[in-house]
């Protein structure tokens, strides 16, 4: 990845130890490296892993939305249309409810945003049931308030073997 990233402790999952599906989350994803959890993203696992990634802390999410990103860009997502169809989502879906998540961290996902945009045939994914990822991405980057042109635009991919 362009910038290296610490893992987020204890201090950034505060107010998650309250209630039972904070303490879920929390305990699943506390401590782990993006390596660790990019393979929790397969197997079906992409929906579940996202709705996380949704209602986590925002200084969480920021660290552990790469390690999606990561597993995308890996051999292991091949025809992994839904993983690639929710990264999009939850991007969208995350910068609405918590203006500046994504924005912050669109520079780094860009890469990834790019390669999932272009690359929609290598996830087996129809576009009359995946919308098209192209127009999806382009919607992430007008509500990051970026120029959707720039998912054209040469970029250098993320390190999939990156292991914060």
């Amino acid at each position: 990845m362009a910038e290296i990233r610490e893992i987020p402790g204890p201090e950034a999952w505060t107010g998650f130890e309250e209630d039972y599906g904070g303490k879920r989350l929390r305990a699943f994803w506390l401590g782990k490296s993006l390596g660790e959890m990019a393979t929790q993203f397969s197997g079906g696992q992409s929906i579940q892993r996202a709705d996380e990634l949704l209602h986590m802390p925002r200084s969480a999410f920021q660290f552990y939305v790469f390690s999606h990103a990561q597993y995308l860009l890996s051999d292991k997502s091949v025809r992994d249309s839904e993983a690639a169809s929710v990264f999009l989502g939850l991007l969208a879906a995350r910068e609405k409810r918590d203006p500046g998540s994504v924005a912050q961290v669109y520079e780094q996902l860009l890469p990834a945003i790019s390669f999932v945009a272009a690359s929609q045939p290598r996830f087996d994914a129809d576009k009359s049931h995946y919308g098209d990822f192209g127009e999806r991405a382009a919607e992430v980057a007008r509500l990051c308030r970026r120029d959707p042109d720039e998912l054209t635009g040469e970029n250098q991919m993320l390190d999939p073997t990156d292991d914060a």
